[in-house]
Order: structure tokens, then sequence, then C-alpha cells
């Protein structure tokens, strides 16, 4: 037998081509990672009643009617949702907060409160509420739905911002939902 010998040429040209395919899979990884966050984190402002928000890019919002003030729904998962209402003024928002859960479980058998305590958000005072209710609407078994509510007094009304998402997904919800509470402003009057 007579042995089988490789140039050294080929060799490096081999390690070299190896070597740029690894490079270009990391950068179409990088660039995809980079074009895939700045997609998610796209927002768009939306102005209703003297109120500012900066919600995803690409949800539903639906304006609302009486205390509610607008529905933000992402259109992917149609059970995650942003509320935005407005209640009269207080100056005990626990019992605002009390109040609003106690007329959510009269009209939704399923609704509970799981926490509820005052907190301090970005500097400024509110009250965090944090319940889960049952969707039994949906196609097939019924979904567990988490939810936030925080309540924030202004002069003339109390604001509160909820989140509200099935149980699986709750967890990755919330942080966008803080930016979400973050962005919120109320310039007065309509």
């Amino acid at each position: 037998m007579t042995p089988i010998t490789v140039p050294q040429t080929d060799l490096a040209q081999e390690r070299r081509s190896a070597l740029i395919t690894i490079l270009l899979v990391v950068v179409a990884l990088l660039l995809g990672w980079w074009v895939k966050t700045a997609v998610q984190s796209a927002t768009r402002a939306v102005n209703l009643d003297g109120y500012t928000a900066a919600v995803p890019d690409g949800w539903l919002v639906q304006e609302g009617a009486g205390d509610l003030v607008f529905v933000a729904r992402n259109p992917q998962a149609l059970d995650e949702l942003y509320r935005l209402s407005r209640l009269p003024a207080a100056t005990d928002l626990a019992a605002v907060a009390e109040n609003r859960s106690l007329s959510r479980a009269q009209l939704d058998d399923t609704f509970r409160v799981l926490a509820a305590s005052p907190i301090v958000f970005a500097g400024q005072d509110a009250y965090k509420v944090s319940f889960a209710r049952a969707d039994v609407d949906a196609p097939g078994l019924p979904n567990v739905i988490e939810g936030i509510d925080y309540y924030f007094a202004l002069d003339d009304q109390v604001m509160v911002l909820s989140l509200e998402a099935k149980a699986a997904t709750f967890a990755d919800a919330v942080s966008a939902f803080q930016q979400f509470v973050q962005s919120v402003s109320y310039n007065g009057g309509e």
C-alpha cells in the first residue's frame, strides 16, 4: 500500500474555510438577534383622554367607555392585554383597590385576589393587586389568566394600569408591562 499524502496548502485552505464559515454563522446569529430585539421593543404612542402611553407596535388598541380609557391586545396572544382605566379621586388606594376587586369578583366567579400591597413604582406611591381568574369561554380546557393592577393617585382621579396574560406566559409579559407603566403620563383633560 502506498500512503496518501495531503498537501499542506490544502489543509490550511480547509481550516481557513471552516473558520470563515463559523465566523459568518456567528455574525448572522448576532444580526438576527439584534433585529428580533429591535422589532420586539418597538412601540407606538397612544393618546386618549389626556393620557399618553407607549404600547408595543402592532398591538390592537381599542378605545374604552366609562372608566375604561383603552385596552391594548397582543394580536398573537389575544389573552395578553394592557388596560388603562380611571376612577374617581380617592386618598385611600387600598380601599379603591378592594372595592374594584369586589366588583370584579361579583361579575366573575373565578376572580381571586392573590396579593395586595402598597408599593413604590418608579418613585411614585402606588398600590398593587395581583389576581387570577379562569377564562372559561376559551375553546377546550379553561385557561388560567394571571394579572396585575397598579393603582396611582393623580390630582383628580385614580389611574389603574392592568396586565392580563395566560399563566404560562405571564412571567415573560411582566417586564414589558412595567415599561408600559413607566411610559404612561396624564396631561389632564380631554
